[in-house]
């Protein structure tokens, strides 16, 4: 699932662990600069071996991707202008990207879940609480 604000600015991809059908699926288009998608392969698949090459980057927002192992957690999604545009019940083995705007997490129950996002992360200067 995408949401998007009235701009149509992308601001979360929502994968339940349930959805994920296709071979593979990303979610997110090539010139995003966070990118996520889902796989759903056979025994015995092979993911040919690759190195990413350096490359210059100019990443102008910090991008996160949670996925929940165990629990139950929900994430409030705004906008860009801190509006509130939806809110989600994230359970085990599902993932959310948060790519635009803001969020807020409520853990509703005890909650394992990893955080993935672009470094170098600088608290000060890149997060703002509201």
């Amino acid at each position: 699932m995408k949401i998007y604000d009235d701009k149509n600015n992308l601001l979360a991809v929502f994968i339940k662990k349930d959805d994920i059908k296709e071979v593979r699926n990303f979610e997110t288009s090539n010139d995003e600069e966070f990118q996520i998608g889902s796989f759903n392969l056979e025994k015995n698949t092979i993911i040919e071996s690759h190195i990413h090459l350096n490359q210059k980057r100019i990443i102008s927002k910090t991008s996160e991707a949670l996925v929940v192992i165990e629990g139950e957690m929900e994430v409030t999604i705004y906008d860009n202008e801190r509006k509130f545009i939806e809110k989600l019940l994230v359970q085990d083995g599902d993932t959310i990207a948060l790519l635009n705007g803001g969020h807020g997490i409520k853990i509703n129950s005890q909650c394992r879940f990893v955080e993935i996002k672009q470094g170098p992360y600088i608290e000060e200067e890149d997060k703002v609480r509201f």
